[in-house]
């Protein structure tokens, strides 16, 4: 079985979450997928926005379903782990997926700028030892710096594949500030996204 992770802190996931992953499942053809928001992502700033309400709004990531991708778990699993106290780090996610689906492949799905900066992840040694990176580009033009990265990460070849992709070049902390302005941003954010976001009251000021 081919599992794919899809990670990150979502707030809010938008359409370019969407399309990257899109890209990754074309790329791979996972028999299943976990999309994971981040409880407390070690590399950024704590969210401001109740996890309760980012693992909500990842169930946009449903409507790939219906575009014949494979069944798509939203988990809360390193949320839970946050509420007790647990750091998060990619690595203990695999390790989780690889005991809860003994045999599976894992796929890892990554943002290109994730790529240059891989080796100041924690164990970023056993995470390459465990699953497949599927490096989907945020830019568009930066394939020649992303194929320097992966061979730089594993010269033998096979363990980092680049996933195609029409870049969306759109970030979350950049749909916030616009939410905050009283932007819409409908043609960013998922219906079911904008839903949750107007019901909540979210990234307005205060």
């Amino acid at each position: 079985m081919r599992l794919l992770l899809y990670g990150g802190t979502f707030d809010p996931p938008h359409n370019g979450h969407l399309n990257n992953l899109r890209s990754a499942l074309a790329r791979v053809k996972p028999d299943r997928v976990v999309v994971m928001p981040a409880g407390v992502p070690p590399h950024k700033q704590a969210s401001a926005t109740p996890a309760a309400l980012r693992l909500e709004m990842c169930s946009c990531f449903h409507a790939l379903e219906g575009e014949g991708g494979p069944e798509i778990e939203v988990s809360g699993w390193e949320i839970r782990q946050a509420e007790a106290g647990e750091r998060n780090y990619t690595v203990l996610t695999l390790e989780m997926l690889a005991a809860r689906y003994p045999g599976a492949r894992l796929y890892l799905t990554v943002g290109s700028d994730m790529l240059q900066s891989f080796r100041q992840w924690y164990r970023w040694q056993d995470i390459l030892a465990l699953s497949c990176l599927v490096v989907v580009s945020r830019e568009i033009g930066d394939d020649p710096a992303l194929h320097a990265a992966a061979r730089a990460l594993d010269p033998e070849g096979g363990r980092i594949l680049l996933a195609p992709v029409q870049a969306l070049p759109m970030a979350s902390s950049e749909i916030r500030r616009r939410l905050a302005a009283g932007e819409e941003c409908g043609e960013m954010l998922p219906d079911s996204v904008r839903q949750v976001i107007r019901r909540e009251g979210l990234y307005r000021p205060r």
